[in-house]
Order: C-alpha cells, then structure tokens, then sequence
C-alpha cells in the first residue's frame, strides 16, 4: 500500500499542531525545576565526569597494543561464518570450576532456578486499529535477587507484545513521566538527556514522516506523544520490535528495559505445521544497572574526591555513564541475559513438542550464541530449525546447531524436545566473541528447561516447498542498480596536548550531524557496500542497521582469522543470499547487499546497533526523495540568489488556489522558507519553530512566509487540520525552489532567506536539512 500525499501530509500538521502543546509542557516543567532543590551544577560535573571516564576507556582500547586492553573490547564476532570454536569439554570443566566466577556462568544456580517463565501481556488490534498506551516512569522490580529502579514502560521490565495484521493501524501514546532534567550544552553525539525518549518500530516498512515512525520526535519529560503508524497491506509477516530512539539516551533506555515484541502476524503463521506450535515471544537482554559505584579519585593527585558507594538500588543514570556504557563494561557487570525481564526462567516442554520461538535479542552491545544442551552432559546439543531472521521468512527451514544473535537481530525458530529430561539454554562458551577475538568467553547459563510428561506425536516440521512462496523476491538478478558505500569505524581522537583523548564514531569518517543526509530516490535500487575501518589498535566489527526498507545480503567478506584483522580475506555469508534489517560487518571487512526503496519519501537513519556507538555519533541520515516529480528547472549553484541580491519575485499558489507574487505581501522585512512538505521529516519541526516563535518574529516587524512542494489541494487539507499563524504556499512544480536555488538535480534541497526592507537578500542558508538554530 503505497502512502498518498494527503495521509502524509495529515501526519505532518497533525505533529505539527500536537507538538507544541508537549514542547510548552517541558519548558514549564522546566522552569519549575529550577527551584526544586536539586543541585543541577554537581548533576552537570557528574555528567561531565562519565564523559571522561568513557574517554579514557576509548583511549586506552583504541591506542593500545594489540592484546594490551582486550577486557575493554567491544563484540568482535563475524556474523554468518561462524569462526568461533567451541570450547572442548575440559576446558568448560576448568572454567566451571574456576572460583569467582560471574552468577551467569554458574551452572549451579541454573540447575536450582524456581523462576517463572513469564509471557509479555499482549495488545490486539480491534476493527483494523491498535491502540497502546506506553507509559515511561521509574519502576522498582526485583532482577533475580537485585532490587532496580529503572526507566520502564508501564513500570515493567518488558514492554507489552504488540500484534497487529497488514493494513492495521497502530495507535501508540506515549506518555513521558521521567522527572526534568537540566539543559545540557555540548552534549551532541554525546550520551545524555536520558529522560528524553521518542519510539521507533525497528523493521517495520512505514513512513518515517510526520507521526509515524519518526525516529527525531522528542517527548520530553511530562510530555505525551502520538503515534499514528499505517501498515501496508502487502507488508511481510514477523517478528519486530520497538524501542526509544532518541539520540544521547537510546543505550540507556534499552538497556533499562524498554523495548518491546512487534508481531505482524500472518503468511507463514497459516502454514499448518507452525499453526500447530505452542509460541513463545522471547525479548532477550543485558541490563546493565548499576549497584556498586567504585571511590573517585583526582587524576593528579590520586587522593580520594568521593568514597565507594553501595546503591540501595541498580539504577541507569547520566552520572555513572562511565561505568557500564564503555568498552568491555557490560562482560564485567556480569548481568544476566534476561528473557522478558525474567533471570533464568524455567520453559516445560512435553516430549516431542514443537515450540516457536521468536527470539529478540534487544541488547544494547552484546552479541548472543544460543544453543540447548543437555544438563548432564552438556555435549548432546537439541537443534533450531530456524524459519525466518529480522521478521523475513527465510523460504525453507534451516537445521543447525546455534543461533547466533546481534544487537537488533530476530529469529524465529522451531524447538522439537525428543524426550523427557533437563536441558539447558546457554550462550556457548566460544573464542573470538564479546571482548577478544583470542580470548576465551565462558559459557553462560539463559534458561532452565525441563521436558516433562506423555509424549506429543504428529507434529512436523514445516517442509521447504512450503516455506518457499513467503520469501520475498529476489534483488539479486536485477541489472539496472547505483552504487552506495558507506564506511564505520571508530577512530582515536587527541587532546591539545596531542596526547588520546577518546575516540570518534563515524560514518565515512564523520560523526552524525544534523545538517548532513545521503540523498537516494524513490523507486530506485542500490547496491551498497558497507565497511568496517576503525582506527588505532582497535579490532571490532559494527552491526549496520537501516530503517524503512530491509536489504538482501549477497556477500560478506572478512578476515580469514578473526584475531588477525590482516589475514586473507574469505567469503563468510553462507546460505546467502539473505534479506535482513541488521547486518554484522566484520572489522576490515565488507558486507554486500542490495536494498530498493520503496513506497515512502522523507528522512531517516542508518546507524551502528551497539547503541552506545550510535549515541555518540555512528549515525547518519538517509533522505528519500521522488524524481517522478518533475522540477520545473534545476538551478545552477552559482545563479542562486546571493547575499545583497534582490529576492526572486515567484509566482505562489495558496490554499485555496489563488496565484499571487511574492511581491504581494506587504513591504518589511521578511523571513522565507522553503521546506520539502509531507516527505521531510525535519519539515515539522521547522514549522513548528516558527510557529512557536511567530510571535517574537511579528513584534520586530518581521513577516513569516513558507514555501511547500505540496500542491494546493495538500496545502488546503493540511491548513484545514492545523491551521498556521503564518502564509504558506504551494510549489508543486518547484519554480520557487528553483528561483531560491533550492532545487539541483539531485532533488530538492531546503532554503531560509532574511529579506531586508529593500526587498535584498540580508542573510541565507541551504541545505539537505531546514535550519533550526
């Protein structure tokens, strides 16, 4: 189902009029906090703190010598060529019996756990509509024998299961009552406003417009938010999942708790086989609260600032950062891998039973390796027959071993117990994962499962003639494609002393920034090629994650020996190729796939799924535009009106149809902007800004005028919804744009002109993004 103009356009003015309310909200709030008692300059210095105890981490792990700092090291696996070895028998034996070792590598407490196995509630749609309310707050819940005070939603450690069908509508509010906190300047690419969230439906081909899924809403705390998100009716049937995506504080709330099961329920959910599984929905996670905050000491003097502290609760904030959002900080915390909030839950099974399970790895930064092995043995392993990966149907049934699971990834597998007995769920013990390509990672304990009572016969699997209709078509033997590369890395920064200081994150060698998007068209098919560079000694892979539109991998290539980022590189895709949303790019490797970009228009993000990397700055946008709409001319860079050139006198449309001329406005000086309309995500806020500060603008003798590439039947409708204290006009066929030089042949770009009384141009800017300062 493809987006009309006029729905898009509704998103954006509905945003547009619902916004400011929240945004009015969270000033007020704002200003009553200053008076709260709370001591927001040693919030600040603690912030500034974590800032630099992170920097140092960086530092010592990307200036190091090899193996000098692997405890620090982030997941360092290859994601389809499985070069992991694991750990022989008498090596798990001598890790087990190892003293001191971390609750999740305890065999014993698996083997006594009593822990229920807890199912999310659900949500069903009702006549096509779904309607959530997700509360953010604080909530206390116990995590095995830990008491936490954690950001949640609706006070749980898991989010409800949202299910919905092709052509359904989600209606999502979002109600933000997180206590303010204190402005913080400089914070750009930095983690910080963890109170501050949005929402986003990770997989899920949506518009990224107006009130959908739109990752750059900001809700505020005391703010409330609207989602309003249409699912095509030809949209593929899986698992996906939802979770905050506000840049600075996403680690932070994911790794708290937040996030959720989207299932788009349909296609091979019908297949007789499946239909007769017993499912289980399965969000796995680290959280990483603290409990034990370590003495501060000053770097110069070595003498104690602040004594060692025991919280009465593990928490998630700003101000202890440094310690569990840094390199390596998440294998040392030791936290379980939760499955829906629960430590070590307990699964019965019958004999014979086939299960479903829709895995979810939420994990802020670590890699999971699943595999079911009996408790006594711990060497007769019980297989997945894994039937789709990111929410997509795989068209037949793979058997194997382990499945591997990254930051973002889904898999949807089979379980098929063969007799009673106890068994285990494990993240297996492994060279080459989570920290140190040479480093050996203990086995750790996810589940208890006990196979119980009389047998279960007659059910099978489903068979690979099945499962063939439901993969989607293949890209691979299109011939018509473009190009696009993209770079990750991370990359040793120094101070003014040229000595490290931290460490940059980058695509193609920047860091995000608002004012920057790659621009692709509509209808159009690429071929990307996306690497893995970091700088210094560093030796990390990067799982590379895009909204709006899944891809299929057709080559991963890497080094031969993990360890080694120098050996030869070897082909380590296999079963390819594949169609997912999250892809894992091996350090000096490169991971192929083809994408087409489909159905929607506007602006959106790729971004590293170690979301800490992505917080601080290995994100960049995307911006999707349509060349079916013909520009009227395309105006060369060095004819478009210069500072003290006089303003182009355009002819503009109104709502309701009337041609007029720029010119017909009334004499003064103006501001005019021209903006993309319903297909720019950033459209809304701009608006929003100068209706929100139309008034300052009109004391001062200023006229505020907006130039859309909407036609005026948009334009009437979307005026009618929220009306706009200020002219609006329609450029369909982008002669203003043009006139502006806001129109190349790449597309569209955004303008904002400072018009002086003699009708000459005092101030400009262009640009991919509208200018918000």
């Amino acid at each position: 189902m493809k987006a009309s103009p006029i729905c898009l356009s509704r998103a954006l003015l509905a945003l547009l009029s619902a916004a400011v309310t929240p945004f009015a909200a969270a000033q007020t709030a704002a200003a009553e906090d200053v008076n709260d008692g709370r001591d927001y300059v040693s919030e600040r210095a603690a912030l500034e703190q974590a800032w630099q105890l992170l920097d140092r981490k960086w530092s010592a792990v990307v200036t190091s010598e090899p193996g000098k700092a692997t405890k620090l090291l982030k997941s360092t696996s290859s994601a389809q060529k499985l070069e992991i070895k694991p750990l022989t028998l008498a090596e798990q034996r001598k890790l087990e019996s190892e003293q001191n070792l971390l609750p999740p590598q305890r065999k014993s407490l698996a083997l006594t756990s009593l822990n229920g196995y807890y199912e999310p509630a659900e949500l069903h749609p009702a006549d096509g509509m779904l309607n959530a309310m997700l509360t953010v707050t604080y909530a206390r819940n116990l995590i095995g024998n830990d008491p936490v005070n954690l950001r949640s939603y609706n006070g749980q450690l898991v989010g409800p299961t949202l299910r919905a069908k092709p052509g359904d509508v989600l209606r999502i509010t979002v109600r933000n009552t997180l206590p303010t906190q204190p402005w913080k300047a400089n914070s750009m690419n930095k983690l910080h406003d963890f109170n501050t969230t949005n929402l986003h439906t990770h997989g899920l081909h949506v518009s990224p417009n107006g009130i959908s899924d739109n990752v750059l809403l900001e809700i505020k705390p005391g703010a409330t938010q609207e989602y309003v998100i249409e699912i095509p009716e030809d949209h593929v049937c899986g698992t996906f999942w939802y979770h905050p995506h506000h840049h600075g504080s996403t680690a932070a709330n994911v790794a708290s708790g937040m996030s959720g099961a989207l299932i788009i329920e349909g296609g091979i959910d019908d297949l007789p086989a499946i239909k007769a599984t017993k499912e289980r929905v399965m969000v796995l996670n680290q959280i990483l609260y603290i409990t034990d905050v370590p003495a501060t000491k000053d770097p110069k003097t070595d003498k104690i600032i602040t004594p060692a502290e025991k919280l009465p609760y593990g928490v998630i904030e700003e101000q202890y950062a440094g310690l569990n959002m840094g390199p390596g900080d998440a294998a040392k915390l030791g936290r379980f891998t939760t499955i829906n909030g629960v430590q070590l839950p307990v699964i019965r099974m019958r004999p014979g039973q086939i299960e479903r399970w829709r895995l979810i790895d939420s994990a802020q930064s670590e890699i999971i390796q699943l595999q079911v092995v009996d408790a006594k043995t711990m060497q007769e392993v019980i297989p997945f027959h894994e039937i789709a990966v990111d929410g997509i149907p795989l068209g037949k049934v793979v058997k194997q071993s382990s499945i591997e699971l990254l930051p973002g990834y889904r898999s949807d597998v089979l379980v098929q117990m063969p007799k009673n007995g106890e068994y285990l769920l494990v993240d297996m013990a492994k060279l080459g994962m989570k920290s140190n390509p040479t480093q050996k990672v203990p086995l750790q304990y996810v589940a208890r499962i006990l196979v119980e009572g009389e047998a279960v016969t007659g059910m099978k699997m489903p068979t690979e003639e099945e499962m063939k209709p439901f993969r989607p078509a293949t890209l691979t033997q299109v011939e018509k494609v473009g190009k696009q590369e993209a770079v990750y890395g991370i990359i040793p920064t120094l101070g003014s002393d040229g000595k490290p200081n931290g460490a940059r994150f980058v695509i193609d060698n920047e860091s995000f920034d608002m004012d920057k998007a790659r621009e692709l068209k509509l209808g159009t098919i690429d071929e990307w090629k996306v690497s893995v560079k970091n700088g210094g000694t560093i030796n990390t892979g990067h799982p590379f994650h895009i909204h709006v539109n899944p891809f299929e991998v057709t080559s991963i290539m890497g080094p031969e020996n993990p360890s080694d980022p120098n050996s030869p590189q070897v082909e380590q895709l296999t079963g390819g190729p594949v169609w997912r949303d999250t892809i894992w790019v091996p350090n000096k490797g490169t991971v192929t796939f083809r994408t087409k970009y489909e159905d929607f228009i506007g602006t959106f993000v790729q971004h590293c799924h170690i979301l800490d990397h992505e917080d601080q700055g290995m994100m960049q946008f995307i911006d999707i535009f349509d060349p079916s709409k013909t520009m009227a001319s395309a105006a060369p860079a060095d004819l478009a009106p210069t500072r003290g050139s006089r303003v182009p006198d355009v002819k503009l449309t109104d709502a309701a149809g009337t041609i007029k001329k720029l010119s017909d406005e009334a004499l003064g000086r103006k501001i005019v902007f021209l903006f993309k309309g319903h297909g720019c995500l950033h459209c809304a806020e701009q608006v929003q800004e100068f209706t929100a500060h139309y008034e300052q603008f009109k004391a001062r003798g200023i006229q505020v005028i907006g130039i859309t590439f909407d036609d005026a039947d948009v334009l009437k409708q979307a005026l009618k919804e929220a009306p706009c204290p200020f002219p609006i006009y329609a450029d369909p066929e982008a002669r203003a744009f043009a006139a502006f030089g806001c129109s190349r042949s790449g597309g569209l770009s955004h303008g904002t002109f400072l018009i002086d009384e003699q009708g000459l141009i005092e101030w400009r800017t262009t640009g991919a993004n509208p200018y918000l300062e």
